[in-house]
Protein backbone atom coordinates (compact mmCIF):
# COMPACT_ATOMS: atom_id res chain seq x y z
CA UNK A 1 0.00 0.00 0.00
CA UNK A 2 1.39 3.49 -1.19
CA UNK A 3 0.61 7.20 -0.27
CA UNK A 4 -0.14 9.96 -2.20
CA UNK A 5 -1.10 13.60 -1.76
CA UNK A 6 -4.93 15.03 -1.83
CA UNK A 7 -5.93 18.39 -1.28
CA UNK A 8 -8.36 19.21 0.98
CA UNK A 9 -10.56 21.89 1.29
CA UNK A 10 -11.47 24.27 4.08
CA UNK A 11 -14.11 27.19 3.68
CA UNK A 12 -14.84 30.81 5.74
CA UNK A 13 -17.96 32.13 6.47
CA UNK A 14 -18.88 35.33 4.76
CA UNK A 15 -15.83 38.16 5.84
CA UNK A 16 -16.08 41.63 6.45
CA UNK A 17 -14.33 44.67 4.52
CA UNK A 18 -11.87 45.58 7.24
CA UNK A 19 -10.52 41.67 7.18
CA UNK A 20 -11.21 41.37 2.80
CA UNK A 21 -9.16 44.75 2.91
CA UNK A 22 -5.90 43.15 4.73
CA UNK A 23 -6.13 39.69 3.12
CA UNK A 24 -6.07 41.94 -0.29
CA UNK A 25 -3.53 43.42 0.74
CA UNK A 26 -1.02 40.61 1.92
CA UNK A 27 -1.84 38.87 -1.27
CA UNK A 28 -0.81 41.87 -3.36
CA UNK A 29 2.38 41.98 -1.53
CA UNK A 30 3.09 38.63 -1.70
CA UNK A 31 2.38 38.43 -5.68
CA UNK A 32 4.68 41.54 -5.89
CA UNK A 33 7.59 39.52 -4.34
CA UNK A 34 7.03 36.63 -6.19
CA UNK A 35 6.80 38.39 -9.79
CA UNK A 36 10.27 40.09 -8.35
CA UNK A 37 11.70 36.89 -8.27
CA UNK A 38 10.47 35.55 -11.59
CA UNK A 39 11.51 38.81 -13.64
CA UNK A 40 15.05 38.59 -11.66
CA UNK A 41 15.49 34.79 -11.44
CA UNK A 42 13.77 33.08 -14.00
CA UNK A 43 16.45 33.68 -17.04
CA UNK A 44 19.53 31.66 -18.40
CA UNK A 45 22.13 34.04 -16.15
CA UNK A 46 20.05 32.59 -13.00
CA UNK A 47 20.42 28.66 -13.64
CA UNK A 48 24.02 28.86 -11.53
CA UNK A 49 21.51 30.84 -8.86
CA UNK A 50 18.83 27.91 -8.64
CA UNK A 51 20.07 26.47 -5.58
CA UNK A 52 20.94 29.60 -3.46
CA UNK A 53 17.78 31.03 -2.62
CA UNK A 54 18.69 30.74 0.87
CA UNK A 55 21.73 32.57 0.32
CA UNK A 56 19.44 35.06 -1.68
CA UNK A 57 17.05 35.53 1.22
CA UNK A 58 19.79 35.87 3.75
CA UNK A 59 21.23 38.80 1.73
CA UNK A 60 18.03 40.06 1.77
CA UNK A 61 17.79 40.31 5.07
CA UNK A 62 21.43 41.26 5.72
CA UNK A 63 21.02 44.58 3.27
CA UNK A 64 17.21 44.98 4.39
CA UNK A 65 15.93 44.56 0.93
CA UNK A 66 13.29 42.86 2.37
CA UNK A 67 11.56 45.91 3.87
CA UNK A 68 10.05 46.89 0.24
CA UNK A 69 7.78 44.43 0.85
CA UNK A 70 5.53 45.78 4.29
CA UNK A 71 5.42 41.93 5.15
CA UNK A 72 5.99 40.35 8.31
CA UNK A 73 9.20 38.24 7.13
CA UNK A 74 7.62 34.72 7.04
CA UNK A 75 5.42 35.94 4.07
CA UNK A 76 8.38 37.02 1.76
CA UNK A 77 10.63 34.31 2.65
CA UNK A 78 7.26 31.79 1.76
CA UNK A 79 7.01 33.78 -1.38
CA UNK A 80 10.57 33.38 -2.39
CA UNK A 81 10.94 29.94 -1.58
CA UNK A 82 7.45 29.31 -3.78
CA UNK A 83 8.72 31.53 -6.96
CA UNK A 84 12.40 29.62 -6.68
CA UNK A 85 10.64 26.25 -6.60
CA UNK A 86 8.40 26.94 -9.92
CA UNK A 87 11.29 28.58 -11.77
CA UNK A 88 12.99 24.91 -10.97
CA UNK A 89 10.35 23.04 -12.12
CA UNK A 90 9.95 25.26 -15.22
CA UNK A 91 13.59 24.38 -16.04
CA UNK A 92 12.82 20.59 -15.11
CA UNK A 93 9.87 20.45 -17.78
CA UNK A 94 12.16 22.66 -20.32
CA UNK A 95 14.68 19.87 -19.90
CA UNK A 96 12.38 17.16 -20.48
CA UNK A 97 10.49 18.81 -23.53
CA UNK A 98 14.20 18.54 -24.83
CA UNK A 99 14.67 14.93 -23.91
CA UNK A 100 11.30 13.71 -25.47
CA UNK A 101 12.11 16.21 -28.63
CA UNK A 102 15.80 14.21 -29.20
CA UNK A 103 13.76 11.00 -28.82
CA UNK A 104 11.54 11.56 -31.70
CA UNK A 105 14.40 13.20 -33.84
CA UNK A 106 15.77 10.35 -35.94
CA UNK A 107 19.11 12.51 -37.02
CA UNK A 108 20.71 11.31 -33.58
CA UNK A 109 22.37 8.60 -32.68
CA UNK A 110 22.02 7.01 -29.35
CA UNK A 111 25.69 8.14 -28.72
CA UNK A 112 24.07 11.87 -29.58
CA UNK A 113 21.58 11.57 -27.28
CA UNK A 114 23.51 10.31 -24.43
CA UNK A 115 25.48 13.47 -24.65
CA UNK A 116 22.66 15.62 -24.65
CA UNK A 117 20.85 13.76 -21.40
CA UNK A 118 24.37 13.96 -19.88
CA UNK A 119 24.20 17.76 -20.31
CA UNK A 120 21.20 18.09 -19.19
CA UNK A 121 21.43 16.71 -16.14
CA UNK A 122 24.22 18.75 -14.82
CA UNK A 123 23.24 22.17 -14.41
CA UNK A 124 26.78 23.68 -14.79
CA UNK A 125 27.23 21.93 -18.37
CA UNK A 126 23.84 23.09 -19.62
CA UNK A 127 24.43 27.31 -18.15
CA UNK A 128 27.47 27.00 -20.15
CA UNK A 129 25.87 25.63 -23.37
CA UNK A 130 23.07 28.06 -23.54
CA UNK A 131 25.60 31.34 -22.62
CA UNK A 132 28.19 30.21 -25.12
CA UNK A 133 30.69 29.50 -22.64
CA UNK A 134 33.71 27.34 -23.47
CA UNK A 135 34.39 24.07 -21.23
CA UNK A 136 35.84 20.79 -20.78
CA UNK A 137 34.40 18.32 -22.44
CA UNK A 138 33.29 15.39 -19.78
CA UNK A 139 35.64 12.56 -19.65
CA UNK A 140 33.29 9.84 -20.77
CA UNK A 141 32.49 11.47 -24.08
CA UNK A 142 36.14 12.75 -25.43
CA UNK A 143 36.77 9.45 -26.94
CA UNK A 144 33.72 9.51 -28.96
CA UNK A 145 33.39 11.19 -32.52
CA UNK A 146 30.36 13.49 -31.94
CA UNK A 147 29.71 16.77 -33.48
CA UNK A 148 29.52 18.73 -30.25
CA UNK A 149 29.15 22.32 -32.03
CA UNK A 150 25.63 20.73 -33.48
CA UNK A 151 24.65 19.20 -30.28
CA UNK A 152 24.88 21.85 -28.27
CA UNK A 153 23.69 23.96 -30.99
CA UNK A 154 20.58 21.91 -31.02
CA UNK A 155 20.14 21.93 -26.88
CA UNK A 156 20.05 25.79 -27.42
CA UNK A 157 17.44 25.81 -29.99
CA UNK A 158 15.40 23.11 -28.64
CA UNK A 159 15.33 25.32 -25.25
CA UNK A 160 14.58 28.34 -26.83
CA UNK A 161 11.70 26.82 -28.40
CA UNK A 162 10.19 25.46 -25.11
CA UNK A 163 11.47 28.31 -22.51
CA UNK A 164 8.04 30.26 -23.51
CA UNK A 165 7.41 33.65 -21.14
CA UNK A 166 8.82 34.86 -17.94
CA UNK A 167 6.68 33.34 -15.07
CA UNK A 168 3.71 36.53 -13.86
CA UNK A 169 1.32 36.01 -10.98
CA UNK A 170 -1.68 38.46 -12.22
CA UNK A 171 -3.77 37.65 -9.59
CA UNK A 172 -3.07 38.97 -5.73
CA UNK A 173 -6.40 36.71 -4.42
CA UNK A 174 -3.71 33.74 -2.83
CA UNK A 175 -0.75 33.55 -0.39
CA UNK A 176 0.68 30.42 1.61
CA UNK A 177 0.65 29.87 5.09
CA UNK A 178 3.27 28.05 7.39
CA UNK A 179 2.54 26.57 10.53
CA UNK A 180 3.96 30.08 12.40
CA UNK A 181 1.68 32.04 10.57
CA UNK A 182 -1.53 30.60 11.71
CA UNK A 183 -3.16 28.46 14.70
CA UNK A 184 -6.28 27.23 15.06
CA UNK A 185 -9.16 28.16 17.96
CA UNK A 186 -12.72 28.05 18.42
CA UNK A 187 -13.85 26.64 14.98
CA UNK A 188 -11.54 29.97 13.68
CA UNK A 189 -8.24 30.29 11.73
CA UNK A 190 -6.37 33.29 13.38
CA UNK A 191 -3.68 34.52 10.15
CA UNK A 192 -0.92 36.80 11.03
CA UNK A 193 -1.52 40.29 9.52
CA UNK A 194 0.54 42.83 8.82
CA UNK A 195 0.42 44.17 12.22
CA UNK A 196 2.98 43.09 14.70
CA UNK A 197 0.96 41.11 17.47
CA UNK A 198 -1.87 40.95 15.25
CA UNK A 199 -4.10 37.92 13.67
CA UNK A 200 -7.59 37.84 11.83
CA UNK A 201 -9.84 35.71 12.91
CA UNK A 202 -11.66 33.83 10.59
CA UNK A 203 -14.61 31.83 11.09
CA UNK A 204 -14.32 28.31 9.12
CA UNK A 205 -17.38 26.11 8.09
CA UNK A 206 -15.70 23.24 10.03
CA UNK A 207 -13.65 22.18 13.17
CA UNK A 208 -11.20 20.37 11.09
CA UNK A 209 -7.12 21.64 12.20
CA UNK A 210 -4.09 20.86 10.17
CA UNK A 211 -0.51 21.63 10.77
CA UNK A 212 1.45 22.42 7.36
CA UNK A 213 1.78 24.83 4.99
CA UNK A 214 -1.31 25.51 3.26
CA UNK A 215 -2.59 28.17 0.45
CA UNK A 216 -5.08 30.50 1.07
CA UNK A 217 -7.19 31.34 -1.70
CA UNK A 218 -9.76 34.75 -2.01
CA UNK A 219 -12.74 34.13 -3.14
CA UNK A 220 -15.16 37.28 -3.76
CA UNK A 221 -16.02 37.57 0.30
CA UNK A 222 -14.75 34.53 1.42
CA UNK A 223 -11.66 31.92 1.70
CA UNK A 224 -10.39 28.87 0.98
CA UNK A 225 -7.82 26.95 2.37
CA UNK A 226 -5.96 24.22 0.63
CA UNK A 227 -3.87 21.81 2.78
CA UNK A 228 -1.91 19.01 0.91
CA UNK A 229 -2.45 15.49 3.08
CA UNK A 230 -1.15 12.20 2.44
CA UNK A 231 -3.43 9.28 2.35
CA UNK A 232 -3.14 6.25 1.81
CA UNK A 233 -4.13 4.23 -1.36
CA UNK A 234 -6.16 1.29 -2.11
CA UNK A 235 -5.14 -1.79 -2.76
CA UNK A 236 -5.90 -3.31 -6.07
CA UNK A 237 -7.84 -7.02 -5.76
CA UNK A 238 -8.22 -7.41 -9.50
CA UNK A 239 -7.54 -9.93 -11.38
CA UNK A 240 -4.99 -8.81 -14.64
CA UNK A 241 -7.17 -6.77 -16.91
CA UNK A 242 -5.42 -4.16 -19.59
CA UNK A 243 -7.93 -1.83 -21.41
CA UNK A 244 -7.41 0.37 -23.80
CA UNK A 245 -9.60 4.12 -23.58
CA UNK A 246 -10.24 6.41 -26.24
CA UNK A 247 -10.76 10.35 -24.79
CA UNK A 248 -13.24 12.03 -26.85
CA UNK A 249 -16.26 14.41 -27.29
CA UNK A 250 -19.04 12.61 -28.51
CA UNK A 251 -18.20 9.87 -25.67
CA UNK A 252 -16.19 10.98 -22.44
CA UNK A 253 -14.56 7.44 -22.74
CA UNK A 254 -14.43 4.51 -25.56
CA UNK A 255 -13.19 1.16 -24.18
CA UNK A 256 -11.66 -1.32 -25.59
CA UNK A 257 -14.31 -3.81 -24.03
CA UNK A 258 -16.63 -1.90 -26.24
CA UNK A 259 -18.22 0.09 -23.55
CA UNK A 260 -18.82 4.00 -23.16
CA UNK A 261 -18.91 6.03 -20.23
CA UNK A 262 -19.60 9.42 -19.98
CA UNK A 263 -22.51 9.99 -23.11
CA UNK A 264 -23.74 13.08 -21.70
CA UNK A 265 -20.97 15.30 -21.74
CA UNK A 266 -21.64 16.40 -25.70
CA UNK A 267 -25.19 17.47 -24.43
CA UNK A 268 -24.03 19.38 -21.56
CA UNK A 269 -21.36 21.53 -23.33
CA UNK A 270 -23.39 21.46 -26.41
CA UNK A 271 -26.18 23.81 -23.44
CA UNK A 272 -23.78 25.49 -22.36
CA UNK A 273 -22.24 26.92 -26.05
CA UNK A 274 -25.34 28.07 -26.92
CA UNK A 275 -26.11 29.86 -23.76
CA UNK A 276 -22.79 31.52 -24.06
CA UNK A 277 -23.18 32.71 -27.48
CA UNK A 278 -26.57 34.21 -26.40
CA UNK A 279 -25.21 36.01 -23.60
CA UNK A 280 -22.22 37.12 -25.30
CA UNK A 281 -24.64 38.93 -28.40
CA UNK A 282 -26.34 40.19 -25.36
CA UNK A 283 -23.13 41.48 -23.86
CA UNK A 284 -22.01 42.78 -27.53
CA UNK A 285 -24.99 44.69 -28.17
CA UNK A 286 -25.00 46.47 -25.11
CA UNK A 287 -21.44 47.56 -25.30
CA UNK A 288 -22.16 48.74 -28.74
CA UNK A 289 -24.63 51.14 -27.26
CA UNK A 290 -22.37 51.91 -24.58
CA UNK A 291 -19.50 52.88 -26.96
CA UNK A 292 -22.12 54.74 -28.91
CA UNK A 293 -22.94 57.05 -25.56
CA UNK A 294 -19.66 57.68 -25.47
CA UNK A 295 -19.38 59.05 -28.40
CA UNK A 296 -22.49 61.10 -28.27
CA UNK A 297 -21.23 62.58 -24.62
CA UNK A 298 -23.86 61.03 -22.90
CA UNK A 299 -21.44 60.09 -20.35
CA UNK A 300 -24.46 59.27 -17.64
CA UNK A 301 -26.20 57.10 -19.84
CA UNK A 302 -23.15 55.17 -21.09
CA UNK A 303 -22.31 54.66 -17.26
CA UNK A 304 -26.00 53.57 -16.36
CA UNK A 305 -25.73 50.62 -19.24
CA UNK A 306 -22.00 49.45 -17.82
CA UNK A 307 -23.30 49.10 -14.55
CA UNK A 308 -26.25 47.55 -14.85
CA UNK A 309 -25.74 45.51 -17.96
CA UNK A 310 -22.23 44.83 -18.10
CA UNK A 311 -21.08 43.25 -14.93
CA UNK A 312 -19.23 40.18 -14.57
CA UNK A 313 -20.65 38.92 -11.33
CA UNK A 314 -23.33 36.82 -13.13
CA UNK A 315 -21.67 35.93 -15.87
CA UNK A 316 -18.67 34.37 -13.34
CA UNK A 317 -21.13 32.87 -11.70
CA UNK A 318 -22.83 30.62 -14.10
CA UNK A 319 -19.87 30.13 -15.99
CA UNK A 320 -17.63 28.70 -12.79
CA UNK A 321 -21.20 26.70 -11.93
CA UNK A 322 -20.62 25.00 -15.64
CA UNK A 323 -17.31 24.17 -15.47
CA UNK A 324 -17.93 22.60 -11.63
CA UNK A 325 -21.16 20.28 -12.99
CA UNK A 326 -18.20 19.33 -16.30
CA UNK A 327 -16.14 18.34 -13.07
CA UNK A 328 -18.38 16.44 -11.34
CA UNK A 329 -19.50 14.10 -14.51
CA UNK A 330 -16.31 13.63 -15.43
CA UNK A 331 -15.38 12.36 -12.19
CA UNK A 332 -18.92 10.44 -12.25
CA UNK A 333 -18.17 8.75 -15.44
CA UNK A 334 -14.61 7.96 -14.81
CA UNK A 335 -15.72 6.00 -11.36
CA UNK A 336 -17.75 4.26 -13.25
CA UNK A 337 -15.42 2.98 -15.68
CA UNK A 338 -13.14 1.81 -12.88
CA UNK A 339 -15.92 -0.07 -11.09
CA UNK A 340 -17.64 -1.69 -13.83
CA UNK A 341 -14.50 -2.54 -16.07
CA UNK A 342 -12.02 -3.52 -12.82
CA UNK A 343 -8.53 -2.14 -14.81
CA UNK A 344 -5.24 -3.39 -13.71
CA UNK A 345 -3.91 -1.26 -15.94
CA UNK A 346 -4.83 1.37 -18.56
CA UNK A 347 -3.82 2.48 -21.53
CA UNK A 348 -4.28 5.90 -22.79
CA UNK A 349 -2.87 8.21 -25.94
CA UNK A 350 -0.48 10.72 -24.78
CA UNK A 351 -1.77 14.28 -26.23
CA UNK A 352 0.43 16.98 -24.73
CA UNK A 353 1.41 17.82 -27.75
CA UNK A 354 -1.95 17.18 -29.37
CA UNK A 355 -4.38 19.93 -30.06
CA UNK A 356 -7.98 18.89 -29.73
CA UNK A 357 -9.50 22.10 -31.77
CA UNK A 358 -7.31 20.33 -34.36
CA UNK A 359 -9.55 16.74 -34.59
CA UNK A 360 -12.64 18.46 -34.55
CA UNK A 361 -14.56 20.67 -37.00
CA UNK A 362 -15.48 24.46 -35.96
CA UNK A 363 -18.86 23.46 -34.29
CA UNK A 364 -16.96 21.60 -31.52
CA UNK A 365 -14.18 23.85 -31.15
CA UNK A 366 -16.54 25.81 -28.97
CA UNK A 367 -17.45 22.83 -26.83
CA UNK A 368 -14.04 21.93 -25.82
CA UNK A 369 -12.42 24.11 -23.48
CA UNK A 370 -8.88 23.60 -23.18
CA UNK A 371 -9.38 22.87 -19.46
CA UNK A 372 -11.21 19.93 -19.86
CA UNK A 373 -8.41 17.98 -22.05
CA UNK A 374 -5.75 18.66 -19.23
CA UNK A 375 -8.14 18.31 -16.13
CA UNK A 376 -9.45 14.74 -17.58
CA UNK A 377 -5.59 14.13 -17.62
CA UNK A 378 -5.53 14.77 -14.43
CA UNK A 379 -8.41 12.97 -12.87
CA UNK A 380 -7.52 9.61 -14.35
CA UNK A 381 -3.64 9.80 -13.29
CA UNK A 382 -5.47 11.13 -9.67
CA UNK A 383 -7.88 7.89 -9.55
CA UNK A 384 -5.39 5.74 -10.83
CA UNK A 385 -2.76 6.84 -8.45
CA UNK A 386 -5.40 6.40 -5.66
CA UNK A 387 -6.97 2.90 -6.66
CA UNK A 388 -3.32 1.42 -7.41
CA UNK A 389 -4.18 1.28 -11.21
CA UNK A 390 -1.30 1.39 -13.73
CA UNK A 391 -1.49 4.01 -16.69
CA UNK A 392 0.37 4.18 -19.81
CA UNK A 393 0.63 6.32 -22.09
CA UNK A 394 1.26 5.48 -25.85
CA UNK A 395 1.62 7.36 -29.51
CA UNK A 396 -1.20 8.79 -30.58
CA UNK A 397 -0.35 8.63 -34.18
CA UNK A 398 -2.73 7.16 -36.74
CA UNK A 399 -4.85 5.58 -33.48
CA UNK A 400 -8.46 6.79 -35.30
CA UNK A 401 -7.39 6.32 -38.86
CA UNK A 402 -6.92 2.52 -39.07
CA UNK A 403 -8.38 -1.11 -38.63
CA UNK A 404 -8.09 -2.30 -35.13
CA UNK A 405 -8.80 -6.30 -36.92
CA UNK A 406 -6.47 -6.03 -40.43
CA UNK A 407 -4.41 -2.82 -39.72
CA UNK A 408 -5.95 -1.23 -43.01
CA UNK A 409 -6.30 2.84 -43.42
CA UNK A 410 -9.46 3.43 -43.59
CA UNK A 411 -12.28 6.83 -43.48
CA UNK A 412 -13.88 8.43 -40.16
CA UNK A 413 -17.33 10.16 -40.68
CA UNK A 414 -19.04 11.33 -36.90
CA UNK A 415 -18.81 7.83 -35.14
CA UNK A 416 -18.41 5.59 -38.10
CA UNK A 417 -14.79 4.36 -39.21
CA UNK A 418 -15.23 2.36 -42.70
CA UNK A 419 -12.18 -0.08 -43.05
CA UNK A 420 -12.28 -0.94 -46.88
CA UNK A 421 -11.84 -4.80 -45.74
CA UNK A 422 -13.74 -5.21 -42.66
CA UNK A 423 -16.40 -3.11 -43.27
CA UNK A 424 -18.22 -0.07 -40.50
CA UNK A 425 -17.09 -0.30 -36.90
CA UNK A 426 -17.63 2.71 -34.33
CA UNK A 427 -14.84 4.84 -35.15
CA UNK A 428 -14.23 5.13 -30.56
CA UNK A 429 -14.02 1.53 -30.16
CA UNK A 430 -11.90 1.40 -33.05
CA UNK A 431 -9.47 3.38 -31.62
CA UNK A 432 -9.14 2.62 -28.18
CA UNK A 433 -8.77 -0.79 -29.18
CA UNK A 434 -5.96 0.22 -31.69
CA UNK A 435 -4.59 2.19 -28.71
CA UNK A 436 -4.49 -0.72 -26.34
CA UNK A 437 -2.73 -2.88 -28.83
CA UNK A 438 -0.18 0.35 -29.69
CA UNK A 439 1.20 -0.80 -25.68
CA UNK A 440 2.17 -4.44 -27.11
CA UNK A 441 3.93 -2.56 -30.32
CA UNK A 442 7.51 -3.07 -30.06
CA UNK A 443 8.31 -0.73 -33.48
CA UNK A 444 6.27 2.32 -32.69
CA UNK A 445 7.29 4.10 -29.63
CA UNK A 446 6.16 7.43 -27.73
CA UNK A 447 8.35 9.14 -29.17
CA UNK A 448 8.14 7.57 -32.75
CA UNK A 449 7.96 10.31 -35.50
CA UNK A 450 4.25 10.45 -37.28
CA UNK A 451 5.47 9.90 -40.49
CA UNK A 452 7.75 7.34 -39.27
CA UNK A 453 4.77 5.74 -37.82
CA UNK A 454 2.45 6.32 -40.88
CA UNK A 455 5.26 4.36 -43.07
CA UNK A 456 5.31 1.64 -40.48
CA UNK A 457 1.58 1.40 -40.75
CA UNK A 458 1.45 1.27 -44.46
CA UNK A 459 4.36 -1.58 -44.87
CA UNK A 460 2.83 -3.84 -42.88
CA UNK A 461 -0.44 -3.42 -45.06
CA UNK A 462 1.41 -3.91 -48.05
Amino acid sequence: MGTMIKTVKQYSYELDNKTIKELSFIGNKYRNVKNYVYSRYSGINSIPLLKKDRQIRDEWVKTEFAEQWNLPARYWKLALSEAFGNIKAQWTNIKNRVKEQCKTNNNLSNEDRHYINYILKFNDYYYKVLTNKSFEIPKVFQDKNLNYRYLNNLIKRYSRRYKGQVPYSKSGRSFSIDTGLYRYKDGCINITSTKKGKRLSIKLTDNNQYDRTMTVKRIDNKIEIHCPLKIKTKVNHNKENIIGIDKGYRYLFAVSSDEFYGEGLNEMLSKETERLNKANENRNRFWALYNQYLEQGSIKKANTIKENNLGKVKYNHNKKKHDQTVKSYINYSLNQLINIEKPTEIVMENLDFVNWNDRYPKSVKRKLSRWIKGYIRYRIEYKCDYNSIKYTYINPAYTSKVCNVCGSFGKRDGDVFTCPKCGEIHADTNASKNILKRKYDKEITLYTNYKKVKEILENRVS
